[in-house]
């Protein structure tokens, strides 16, 4: 029988990942923002374009490090595995965009936002995957 007591709250790292997640997933929107602003002629769109994709790589490196301390913590391994592949996947955005390989650089971009968004979603669409198990074993009752 499990009831709400069965579980710990969210740890520290746990909701510093949520909130690392979300954060980056806002970057990744911003990125759409500027680029359409760029293709529709506003130049100055490109660098901020430009930076606000750094500081997105840095989000998710913050968030890979705060997921393998949440991991440490007993929590799932999933968000470890999670981020590398955001940064895999906006390692190759970055390479498109650099050699300016359009036709690859877009469709990358929406996979991107899509995948960022999702796994910012994810925690707080399922709550206990961001929880820490409580300890399993007997049980003592005190007499009843």
């Amino acid at each position: 029988m499990s009831t709400e007591d069965d579980r710990t709250p969210t740890p520290l790292p746990g909701k510093l990942l949520r909130v690392t997640l979300v954060v980056a997933a806002c970057l990744l929107f911003a990125q759409s923002v500027t680029a359409g602003l760029f293709l529709a002629g506003v130049e100055i769109a490109f660098p901020i374009h430009r930076e606000t994709a750094t500081v997105a790589g840095v989000a998710y490196l913050v968030a890979l490090t705060v997921a393998i301390w949440h991991a440490r913590r007993g929590a799932s391994k999933r968000p470890i595995w999670a981020t590398l592949g955001m940064l895999v996947l906006m390692s190759a955005q970055a390479f498109a965009g650099f050699r300016e390989l359009t036709p690859l650089h877009i469709p990358l971009g929406v996979i991107t936002i899509a995948a960022g968004i999702a796994l910012a979603v994810g925690p707080a669409r399922f709550p206990e995957a961001a929880r820490i198990p409580a300890p399993r074993g007997p049980r003592f009752d005190s007499g009843s």
